[in-house]
């Protein structure tokens, strides 16, 4: 018997955006696929040229999404995240350089 396919958990962003959460990183989506299929970039890829990639699919019983398919290896470490009192996940170095 195989595993079941892991949920996709997303969380807001400080923009109001979903971002994917996986093993401690986020990702920002870039591209919808074929099939409901949507594939998801590391956050960090424009600064620190990370390769990682999700791509979610729907969930076949059920609601939500599935990690369909995990790509890559990070080039860093997991960012430090926590969640602002109206519920948006932000970077710990996008607020102190937002509101220093």
């Amino acid at each position: 018997m195989g595993s079941e396919p892991a949920p996709a958990v997303y969380v807001p962003s400080r923009t109001g955006k979903s971002l994917l959460l996986h093993d401690g990183y986020t990702f920002y989506l870039k591209n919808l696929q074929a099939h409901g299929r949507k594939q998801w970039y590391c956050s960090s890829r424009d600064m620190a040229g990370c390769r990682a990639d999700v791509i979610t699919a729907p969930a076949r019983s059920g609601s939500g999404d599935i990690l369909f398919l995990v790509r890559g290896r990070h080039i860093h470490g997991p960012p430090s995240y926590y969640f602002t009192p109206d519920g948006k996940y932000v970077r710990r170095k996008d607020a102190y350089h937002r509101y220093r």
